[in-house]
């Protein structure tokens, strides 16, 4: 799996002082390390977080809650009328 941020990460290999060195002093720290070709990979703090499914799950659930609310209100107000 490769994790990816955003333009501004770096990914270094970890014998490259160099690029590590720019990464911190760039404000960036280390997100996930792959194992398979030992890299480091540097992100902006917070820059690999992700919306989970559930919020996604919740977000919709409470779309058509607000849909069904609004069509029952406006049912039960136009029958008064």
């Amino acid at each position: 799996m490769i994790l990816k941020c955003s333009s501004v990460g770096k990914d270094c290999a970890p014998d490259d002082r160099d690029c590590q060195s720019a990464a911190v002093h760039d404000g960036l720290e280390v997100t996930c390390e792959r194992a398979e070709d030992r890299h480091f990979i540097y992100c902006p703090p917070g820059g690999a977080q992700r919306d989970s499914g559930v919020v996604w799950i919740l977000l919709g659930a409470a779309f058509l809650i607000a849909i069904g609310g609004s069509l029952a209100f406006w049912r039960f107000f136009l029958r008064r009328n």
